[in-house]
């Protein structure tokens, strides 16, 4: 058996067993085959593999080369039997590059394996422009955990690439699927709602929608709401249920109804409350602020820089800007993270709260439940976002049928937080390189030293942000490379707080910087983590009772002068 390199017609060795795989991607659907990294995945109708088909899926946003596809293939193969895999592959870069198709799994004794699937055990050499197969026959090896089947092109961490026509064969495994029926599903949409709140807010913008004034639904959390694992994005619980409020309150098709979409994998709250105006407020097409917002951090939170106080703090100023907010807490299926922390929260201002705790934690211990809610151990697949929509709807349901209370929240005079610090993050600002500082009297001058280049490595939107496709998340900040110098990074704020936004990657050509405030040596922060994955990440600097002058000056630790360093941004409060 051969690794084929064309798209000539070559006999392959006929399946012993039955299909128990098959994607062509002619019906749109990904069927559980999902990113890798950070890739991108859309459906194409510009090319295919499959005869007389239209349809591939097109990989795109790589940043690595081990970016790519990949599918969870626990369910589908039995462990000590062989099996048939094959796909075919095309890249267009313009040169000749590698196409990997292999395992990734946990072996017995806890270590991480990745070994060649296709059967001569190397990667394929595909030309540019020419689609190429892969194929091989494996034994599946015991694991633990899951067992992915993936793509990569370990040639360039930029190419984009095509998958179609994906099969598996061999032995079916039998299995005793989930058995949800209408009453358990009604169920378990009751039991999401863990309160309705105080409803003034949430029924005024029920009652505006119906009239057909514009209204905006914004979502903002971590994966879970960015739609991770839903196939395709527009699937993601954020986006199902504000079209289907669209539908039920909304006028003349809900065309008054608008969508926004904040969610950015692996974020916490203190990152969202940064971001907030430009991912928020900047994503809104008929101005203001939204007029509900949906806030999920209840599984990114565990050990954020705040200790919650900019989770409360986003939701004061939601409240202060009239904004109804409903308090989301998602669930892994290694259980709840924050939300038994973070329910005083909606006790507190007497906020609507989904649980989606409550909603499925009881089921499971039942046979497969995993696999009916969950895309891996910690996003829901398509049925899992659509409870998590349904729940949702259920609140708005109940709320709409309620009777109407005075409002419980006088924006200008706010009760006291829970958190003692959650008013130094209420009304956090970003500045970054594309901040005009001319415009920003906190900043009076601002000096980038040797952080003067630009990072195009900072990961990527999985939904359309600001109507636009594979828009990366920080696309301005400041670089620091291996031969930029050793000039320091000088600011001077004045605020009451300031956070610091960086990079977090895995590459060893990353290193470390120390930070100053007035001439004193505050800390030393790594930009180096065996598991950063180029994400962003927070740290609180300071936070005073007054707003005072600071002069920052950030410089890279002796060690690292030849290294890298990726400043994202800072928030600051007046």
């Amino acid at each position: 058996m051969v690794t084929i390199k064309n798209k000539k017609a070559v006999r392959v060795p006929a399946p012993t067993d039955q299909k128990v795989y098959s994607n062509y991607f002619e019906d749109g659907e990904m069927k559980g085959v999902s990113a890798r990294g950070d890739a991108v995945l859309d459906i194409s109708k510009d090319a295919n593999h499959t005869d007389g088909g239209q349809q591939c899926v097109v990989v795109s946003g790589r940043t690595s080369t081990w970016h790519g596809v990949q599918l969870d293939i626990s369910r589908l193969v039995e462990t000590g039997s062989i099996y048939q895999f094959s796909a075919w592959v095309r890249q267009d870069s313009g040169a000749s590059q590698d196409i990997g198709m292999k395992f990734q799994y946990t072996d017995l004794d806890g270590n991480a394996r990745y070994f060649p699937v296709t059967s001569d055990d190397k990667d394929a050499s595909a030309a540019s422009g020419e689609w190429v197969q892969l194929y091989g026959e494996k034994r599946i090896p015991d694991y633990s955990g899951s067992l992915l089947l993936y793509f990569e092109v370990p040639t360039s961490a930029t190419a984009d690439f095509m998958l179609d026509d994906l099969e598996i064969n061999g032995k079916p495994v039998s299995f005793n699927a989930f058995k949800i029926t209408d009453e358990i599903y009604a169920q378990m949409k009751e039991n999401g709602v863990l309160s309705t709140g105080n409803n003034a807010r949430i029924k005024e913008v029920i009652s505006r929608a119906r009239a057909g004034e514009d209204v905006t639904l914004a979502y903002i959390g971590g994966s879970i709401t960015e739609g991770a694992l839903a196939s395709p994005n527009a699937k993601c619980y954020g986006q199902v249920s504000a079209e289907t409020f669209a539908q039920i309150y909304g006028k003349d098709g809900g065309s008054n109804v608008h969508f926004v979409n904040a969610g950015m994998s692996g974020t916490p709250s203190s990152l969202g409350i940064v971001r907030y105006d430009r991912d928020v407020v900047g994503q809104m097409t008929t101005g203001g602020c939204p007029d509900i917002l949906f806030i999920e951090f209840a599984v990114n939170d565990y050990g954020e820089c705040t200790d919650g106080g900019a989770y409360e703090g986003m939701i004061r100023r939601a409240l202060k800007a009239g904004t109804a907010v409903v308090l989301v807490f998602s669930i892994f299926q290694s259980g709840r993270i924050m939300e038994p922390a973070y329910k005083k929260f909606g006790e507190k201002y007497d906020l609507p709260m989904i649980s989606m705790g409550n909603s499925i934690e009881k089921y499971f211990k039942e046979e497969d439940f995993f696999n009916w809610y969950f895309g891996d151990t910690l996003h829901p697949n398509n049925t899992g976002h659509q409870l998590m929509s349904d729940c949702i709807m259920n609140l708005l349901d109940k709320i709409d049928k309620e009777d109407l209370e005075e409002d419980n929240i006088d924006p200008s005079n706010l009760p006291e937080p829970t958190v003692m610090s959650a008013d130094s993050f209420t009304d956090i600002r970003m500045f970054d390189p594309n901040t005009d500082i001319s415009q920003v009297s906190a900043i009076s001058e601002l000096t980038v030293g040797s952080f003067s280049g630009t990072d195009g490595n900072t990961g990527k939107f999985q939904y359309p942000y600001k109507g636009q496709n594979n828009q990366p998340w920080f696309p301005e900040n400041w670089m620091h490379t291996s031969t930029s110098g050793c000039d320091s990074f000088k600011a001077t704020v004045n605020c009451k707080t300031l956070m610091i936004v960086y990079k977090l990657s895995s590459s060893k050509t990353t290193g470390s910087m120390d930070l100053y405030v007035d001439g004193q040596k505050k800390k030393t922060i790594s930009g180096y983590s065996a598991s950063g994955w180029n994400n962003a990440t927070p740290e609180v600097l300071f936070t005073e009772s007054e707003a005072e002058v600071h002069t920052i000056e950030l410089k890279m630790s002796a060690d690292s002068e030849n290294k890298e360093f990726t400043l994202i941004g800072f928030g600051y409060s007046e």
